[in-house]
């Protein structure tokens, strides 16, 4: 008898652990980035239009755009007054700030990213904040144009220091951090810069991972 109830009361506990994990993840997420958000290179089929169609019931908003930087922060202003209800914030940005990178761009990066959590947090407590530590790039495939534009060895070695720096900033800030530096396969960038669709695919998986990981 004590052995049937102790089953029944695993079931139940399973069964409810199911339901939450499955069932909490809804809402509306922004999506905060530069073109790999934006969907530059795939037509516009970046990371978030591949998780909108695998998961419909949650509002995944795209408000990515070309050669975004942190130092753009201001841009986050409207998106938050169009957003203020926003579930979740995801902030996905750094490799544009980074050209022929250096320590100090890095820090950098880190003050506009404080700036950025600060500003969604006044406009909506309530919502769970995500830095994103940007994706690698592969110097090998690199395009000539994105070469001129000094994404280099500079670029790849800071992406790693802020993937570092990122990483406190979200224990300092008490908010999340989920770094995609290796989540594209080198092989998977049409540019060197911008993933391709598989590589998207990679960024929607990762994500995806994240945001289940918040509710287990």
């Amino acid at each position: 008898m004590v052995f049937f109830k102790k089953a029944a009361f695993i079931i139940l506990f399973m069964s409810l652990a199911g339901m939450q994990s499955g069932s909490q993840i809804t809402g509306k997420v922004v999506c905060f980035g530069d073109s790999i958000t934006n969907g530059a290179e795939v037509n516009g089929q970046s990371w978030i239009q591949y998780l909108s169609q695998k998961h419909p019931d949650i509002d995944f908003v795209e408000a990515g755009q070309n050669g975004r930087k942190t130092a753009d922060k201001q841009d986050i202003i409207p998106v938050l007054q169009a957003h203020s209800n926003a579930d979740h914030f995801l902030i996905f940005l750094g490799v544009n700030d980074l050209k022929d990178g250096t320590p100090q761009m890095v820090e950098q990066c880190v003050k506009n990213m404080r700036w950025m959590i600060r500003k969604v947090q006044e406009a909506n407590p309530t919502t769970k904040i995500t830095i994103l530590a940007p994706s690698d790039i592969n110097l090998e495939t690199m395009a000539p144009v994105n070469v001129k534009k000094k994404y280099n060895e500079n670029t790849k070695r800071s992406l790693v220091q802020l993937r570092d720096q990122y990483r406190k900033l979200a224990d300092d800030e008490s908010v999340q951090f989920w770094s995609l530096l290796d989540a594209v396969s080198p092989q998977n960038y049409v540019d060197g810069l911008h993933p391709d669709t598989t590589g998207q695919k990679q960024i929607a998986e990762a994500v995806w991972k994240g945001l289940t990981q918040l509710y287990r």
